[in-house]
């Protein structure tokens, strides 16, 4: 686990290459600050005492996603070649299920970089931030009386389990950890999506962001899909996370019409994207 002071060397080197380079990274600062966070999972680089090199690992069930970044003046110089060796040479990586690079779509320096190793591209996901003049009416929406949540429980589990693998295609073993991860972090908070007193799905609001309440895993059991409990219980979402002063985003795979129409009827909209490659290990 990084220090406090090795945290805020992090997020001003963030800044810097965020704006440098026009782009937005995903470090995940809630994971970085996790009491929980295994050793061999963030490499750091200093010159003369200044940060100008980071990466790190993220565990998300068996897999993990790797995200980093070097110092627009040091680039070219090999410097995170040098970190991804050391993550290569702790062992860390030979035991996750599989590895996904994450990197903006914006940037020009990562997909360069990604060229040098074994991977291919795999998916692009919109991040998308609610906007209230783009919400659009709808007559047919589900009432609010007949959709609600409850906290997650451990007798959930199970059911949270099934419901991913039939939604999202995950295995069981990486779900299980997630969900073993979301417990031990204060800023993620899973909920049980309930119809008509039957519990239907699940999503995640993710809270690391300040200003910022992110909407994750959002699923709905196939018995019920078509009925327009997802976006109601979106808009109940938005409505609450609105008036607490925090404005709502959600990720969505660029492939996904379906979802896309959903998120923008309710009034999200795209404003970065990014990219996700498979490493073969």
């Amino acid at each position: 686990m990084l220090n406090e002071q090795q945290l805020q060397n992090v997020k001003s080197l963030q800044n810097i290459c965020e704006q440098r380079d026009g782009i937005l990274l995903k470090l995940n600062d809630d994971m970085l600050r996790m009491p929980s966070r295994e050793e061999h999972m963030d490499y750091c680089h200093y010159e003369e005492d200044q940060l100008i090199g980071f990466l790190a690992l993220y565990g998300f069930g068996g897999q993990l996603e790797v995200c980093g970044m070097v110092h627009p003046d040091y680039r070219r110089q090999g410097i995170f070649t040098r970190l991804w060796n050391e993550a290569l040479a702790s062992g860390r990586l030979t035991t996750a299920s599989s590895v996904l690079f994450n990197a903006p779509k914006a940037s020009l320096a990562a997909p360069e970089w990604l060229k040098t190793i074994r991977c291919r591209y795999s998916f692009s996901e919109y991040e998308m931030a609610w906007q209230a003049d783009q919400m659009q009416e709808k007559s047919t929406e589900v009432q609010a009386t007949s959709v609600s949540y409850r906290p997650y429980e451990a007798a959930d589990r199970e059911f949270v389990l099934q419901l991913y693998m039939d939604g999202f295609d995950t295995d069981e073993e990486d779900t299980a950890g997630m969900l073993q991860e979301e417990a031990q972090s204060s800023k993620r908070i899973r909920s049980m999506i309930v119809y008509h007193g039957q519990t239907v799905g699940t999503l995640v609001m993710d809270y690391d962001t300040p200003a910022q309440a992110w909407i994750f895993g959002l699923v709905i059991d196939i018995a019920y899909r078509g009925q327009g409990i997802g976006r109601s219980i979106l808009m109940q979402m938005i409505r609450r996370e609105n008036e607490s002063g925090l404005q709502p985003h959600i990720g969505v795979e660029t492939q996904n019409d379906n979802a896309m129409r959903l998120y923008e009827s309710c009034g999200f909209r795209s404003y970065a994207v990014q990219d996700y490659y498979d490493l073969r290990l």
